[in-house]
């Protein structure tokens, strides 16, 4: 029996490596379309990210991670008024095969970004600089480490570069994601980023008409003028511009799913 959403009609969870749309993804389609409630990284996500990182790596029980989220969840799901709840929160990766335990027959969509872009607008948007630098250093399981996820890593953590840590992030999540196809069935759908933003706003409908949500007339084209959390288009170079050590430490992490994708040949 789910723990949650029995006042609801459909539960959709938007999971990714981050970096991927997922703040744009639900303010177009909370403003976008009728009857649902689309919300990005609702507090308390932090703690979430914590714990699923800590699952993920074996250092929580499947219990306690279901009691963590349902705890930072439930007041929330119970009190929404539409119909439909999407949650697009790219934290919550390590909580894949719980959903299903905690709501009744989730939909999961796993959007894929090819890394080429994805590691480049990671670094732009500042994830080893600062705060989040000092965050990743000092906060345990704020990010997953290789060392906590495999016994005898390839490299750990504090051997990387910048760029192999967001190339390992990116195809160790994007493999565990993976296995929503095995757990969800139809359930589950993975899209490309490039495919679910491309101009003209056909991905995005999809991605809705897979949900079964109600377009509101002319919203969906209005919201697609803007931009919603961009990266700073200044710092690291595009794809063409690496050095070639830059591209084969991406590929070695990458390359097998960059494949897969199809992300490859282009």
């Amino acid at each position: 029996m789910a723990l949650l959403g029995q006042n609801l009609d459909r539960v959709v969870m938007i999971l990714s490596t981050g970096r991927t749309g997922t703040t744009a993804l639900a303010e177009y389609l909370n403003e976008g379309f009728s009857g649902v409630c689309a919300v990005h990284e609702p507090r308390p996500s932090w703690r979430l990210r914590i714990a699923a990182h800590k699952y993920m790596a074996g250092k929580l029980s499947r219990e306690q991670a279901v009691q963590a989220y349902v705890g930072a969840r439930e007041k929330l799901v119970r009190q929404l008024q539409q119909p439909v709840y999407v949650e697009s929160n790219p934290f919550l990766v390590g909580f894949l095969d719980i959903l299903g335990e905690v709501f009744c027959q989730p939909r999961i969509v796993h959007v894929v970004r090819d890394p080429r872009t994805m590691v480049r607008s990671a670094l732009n948007f500042g994830v080893h600089r600062g705060l989040k630098r000092w965050s990743a250093e000092m906060v345990p399981y704020w990010v997953i480490r290789p060392e906590q996820m495999e016994r005898e890593p390839e490299q750990r953590w504090n051997e990387m570069t910048p760029l192999e840590i967001r190339a390992w992030i990116w195809g160790m999540k994007n493999a565990y994601l993976g296995q929503g196809a095995e757990l969800y069935g139809e359930n589950y759908l993975r899209v490309r980023f490039e495919d679910l933003f491309r101009e003209g706003g056909a991905g995005l409908r999809e991605l809705a008409a897979w949900i079964g949500l109600t377009e509101k007339p002319g919203m969906v084209d209005k919201l697609l003028e803007k931009k919603v959390n961009a990266s700073r288009p200044t710092g690291m170079p595009a794809w063409e511009a690496w050095n070639e050590a830059d591209r084969q430490q991406l590929l070695r992490y990458c390359g097998k799913l960059m494949g897969e994708y199809g992300y490859l040949g282009k």
